[in-house]
């Protein structure tokens, strides 16, 4: 359906790996790790960096959520894990010593993604900017701080504050409701396929998939995709094509 961009009002961001550059700040963390243990040199590090986004921060991320966890121990546990899966049986000490390892690297490496504060800065002059994303309001707020970008964001949303997480509807329609939005007027862009496009599409905003990887696209019927931020200007004309 075709839509006129000037009836957006209001443009929802995912933050992490979208706005924030979490796979940077992740990679140097685990490099930091990998160059610490010699049980990791057999494996390359984009092995290392794979293993972790697709197995080990998943790990407790429930229980985490629902309080029964600290970030801390849940971080803890996985470097745990990735010791196991070499085959290495580690005391509490040094599991605790590589988890602080990896995050004293990641806070030293956190950037925005390359585009997103010019983008923030243009679309903020014309549109309401909202940030949905699932963590924690500590850590996303003061993240938020850190890349200087408070002051182009309207709202920031998080599952904790909500106690619902994308692809869930609620946190979708307490966005819209805290930003006097609607979801006609709203365009949804952040990389996750599942939480960012499906969540956002299934009660009306228009989606643009920030495909940084070269994915396939599970339903070009529903999206415009884009690989950068670099370019505010395309990524707004995509708006009267949703």
């Amino acid at each position: 359906m075709l839509i006129n961009k000037l009836s957006i009002k209001t443009v929802l961001f995912d933050f992490d790996d979208t706005l924030f550059d979490h796979h940077h700040a992740t990679r140097e963390g685990l490099r930091a790790v990998w160059k610490r243990y010699t049980c990791f040199h057999e494996t390359i590090l984009d092995e290392l960096v794979n293993e972790y986004y697709n197995q080990l921060e998943k790990l407790h991320f429930e229980d985490v959520f629902y309080g029964k966890m600290t970030p801390e121990e849940a971080r803890i546990e996985r470097f745990k894990c990735a010791f196991i899966n070499k085959g290495v049986e580690v005391d509490f000490d040094t599991t605790n010593n590589a988890a602080y390892i990896y995050r004293n690297s990641y806070l030293k490496n956190r950037k925005s993604t390359e585009g997103a504060a010019e983008l923030l800065k243009k679309f903020k002059k014309k549109y309401k900017i909202g940030i949905v994303t699932n963590n924690l309001i500590n850590e996303q707020t003061e993240k938020l701080q850190h890349l200087g970008l408070s002051e182009y964001v309207d709202l920031l949303l998080t599952s904790e504050e909500v106690c619902s997480r994308k692809p869930e509807k609620k946190i979708f329609q307490t966005a819209l409701s805290r930003l006097d939005s609607s979801p006609e007027n709203t365009v949804m862009i952040g990389d996750s396929w599942d939480n960012d496009i499906v969540g956002a599409h299934k009660i009306g905003i228009k989606c643009i998939w920030f495909n940084r990887w070269k994915k396939e696209c599970p339903d070009t019927k529903i999206v415009q995709e884009i690989r950068s931020l670099k370019n505010a200007e395309y990524i707004e004309s995509l708006f009267s094509v949703l």
